[in-house]
């Protein structure tokens, strides 16, 4: 009996030093790579010696308890030198030959995917200047840690974005030099509630109605073609925007819109399955802006719709709404527009500078417009956006001021792809663009965004069959 115990008491340890080994170099709840282990063997070898000592010194690669391979690197800057500890990551492409295509791997060390650690320290002095982690598959997401610059006793946390601050300067309770050895559920833990932990909460299956709507609107792309001050009214008939006539259309084979028709055309596709039919046009009109008529922007208004892609996407958002709810929301009581401010500031050429935010009845300036649907993406997993675009034209003359008109619109649907990277997708006059030309084309206009419920009841009417069959 007491060898059995024995033997029972045994097993056990062996299971539990197994078990234990297991936990610490795999878990945290968001899987990322941990070398910790690895970090704490190389420590006195790696991150106190000068750059003097460092320099030659070829790259080594570590395994962790579960297989784990990390690559351990000297990388030098003009003023900086780095040691990075990248996690093994497998690329896998097509190779076309003759012969037909093939898919091959290869493995590399990447310093920005998850899991990767790099601790960065001045060239001269040798002194800790920042230390970063990556965690989720966007290398422009990351948190650093640096020192206060008053004696460097406390330990400061950063969580960037695409070169902007979700979080800036944050005390963090643990020694700048004990994060050098510290696996990243430790950090976790210590800065669970100080860092917006929440804007790493992908979960790839939150994105599929918004990825079936756009399956459904590609199919249809080549059927539209831009005509301007083009819609259909909500029986389907091809009307003009500005007086509301019908317009005569040369043998119903195309649908025929701009981008405003184009943008109130998607809308329609959730609204039809619901209603029976699509939106009125004449109340996408009304104004969702108060102008002082002595201003100048109320003077020109007169006799010039300045606000016109504005007021049509917060009142397509609303009539979305209301289809949606059975309940009539006025753009007022909708609570479409999206105002979020999750950024402080952002890093710059010139250093740190602040980020301007959203601005009422304006929206986003575009050069944060990607950093806004990322976490967007990540907070609002439901929901698509109406872009107004606010165009600017320089006074004509220095006692005039500049002149700022909406006209169009788009449509953008954020997501995270299975594999838990960004992006991001564009329609707009008939045509899909990337996030990328789409901020190409409107880099420098302000965007203002409405929020729409994606749904599996989406049935883009073609409206050129119906006259066709008739």
């Amino acid at each position: 009996m007491g060898y059995q115990m024995t033997k029972i008491r045994s097993l056990f340890a062996v299971l539990f030093v197994a078990v234990s080994s297991l936990s610490f170099a795999e878990y945290n709840r968001m899987g990322v790579p941990d070398s910790a282990e690895i970090r704490r063997k190389i420590a006195q070898e790696w991150f106190y010696p000068s750059l003097k000592n460092l320099k030659g010194r070829a790259g080594e690669v570590h395994a962790n308890s579960i297989g784990q391979k990390f690559q351990v690197r000297l990388e030098e800057a003009a003023d900086t030198f780095s040691v990075v500890i990248a996690p093994e990551v497998t690329l896998s492409y097509s190779v076309v030959t003759d012969g037909g295509n093939s898919r091959t791997s290869v493995s590399e060390f990447s310093a920005d995917s998850p899991g990767s650690w790099i601790l960065t320290r001045d060239s001269r002095t040798g002194k800790p200047l920042r230390l970063r982690l990556y965690f989720v598959q966007d290398g422009d997401v990351y948190i650093q840690f640096s020192t206060d610059a008053y004696g460097g006793k406390k330990t400061l946390a950063d969580y960037v974005i695409g070169g902007c601050y979700a979080a800036r300067n944050v005390p963090v309770g643990i020694s700048f030099d004990s994060l050098y050895t510290a696996s990243f559920n430790k950090i976790l833990t210590v800065t669970e509630k100080s860092l917006p932990w929440h804007y790493a909460d992908i979960h790839s299956a939150q994105y599929e109605n918004k990825l079936l709507m756009m399956r459904r609107i590609r199919r249809v792309l080549p059927n539209v073609v831009y005509a301007q001050d083009s819609a259909y009214d909500e029986e389907a008939n091809p009307v003009s925007i500005s007086d509301g006539k019908e317009r005569k259309v040369d043998g119903y084979e195309k649908v025929e819109v701009d981008s405003n028709g184009f943008t109130k055309w998607i809308v329609d596709g959730l609204v039809y399955p619901i209603s029976g039919s699509g939106t009125l046009i004449q109340p996408l009109l009304r104004s969702t802006v108060s102008l002082s008529p002595l201003s100048a922007a109320g003077v020109r208004s007169t006799g010039e719709y300045l606000n016109f892609s504005l007021d049509w996407t917060r009142n397509l958002a609303a009539a979305r709404l209301s289809t949606q709810t059975r309940k009539k929301y006025l753009y007022e009581e909708s609570g479409v527009d999206v105002k979020v401010e999750p950024f402080s500031a952002e890093i710059t050429a010139g250093g740190i500078s602040k980020v301007s935010g959203y601005l009422s009845n304006t929206g986003y300036n575009a050069k944060y417009l990607s950093q806004i649907l990322y976490v967007l993406a990540v907070t609002e997993p439901s929901y698509f956006y109406l872009a107004a675009i606010r165009t600017s034209t320089p006074a004509a003359n220095p006692r005039q001021t500049e002149i700022h008109k909406f006209d169009d619109s788009a449509v953008i649907f954020p997501y995270f792809d299975k594999d838990g990277r960004f992006a991001c997708s564009v329609f707009e006059e008939g045509k899909e663009l990337s996030l990328g030309a789409f901020l190409a084309k409107h880099g420098e206009c302000y965007i203002h965004l409405s929020r729409v419920l994606s749904s599996d009841r989406f049935v883009l009417r073609p409206y050129y069959r119906e006259k066709v069959e008739q």
